[in-house]
């Protein structure tokens, strides 16, 4: 009867562990769960910070298509653009 009791108890830790692995391996299992959360976070903050160069961007849009100030400065910033008679003076950070 003894003999009994172990081989129950062996099968039960068996499909125990079995059921365990399962529930924490399985494509559904815990520790995809905790994949895919953490990969969620991860892609809401791109988001995020995506929205906010996007948001960024709209206002500089903005400001091109009604300024002209605005693509003046760019252009002399960016490009070196001066009017007639003007010098650019260049220097360089230390």
């Amino acid at each position: 009867m003894h003999e009994i009791t172990k081989g129950r108890n062996l099968a039960l830790l068996l499909l125990g562990g079995i059921t365990l692995a399962y529930l924490l391996f399985d494509t559904r299992g815990l520790v995809k769960r905790l994949t895919l959360t953490m990969e969620k976070g991860s892609i809401e903050k791109k988001i995020t910070l995506l929205q906010k160069q996007n948001s960024s961007m709209q206002i500089e849009i903005h400001k091109l298509l009604t300024s002209d100030k605005e693509i003046e400065r760019i252009a002399r910033e960016k490009y070196f653009m001066h009017r007639n008679g003007e010098k650019i003076i260049k220097v360089e950070p230390r």
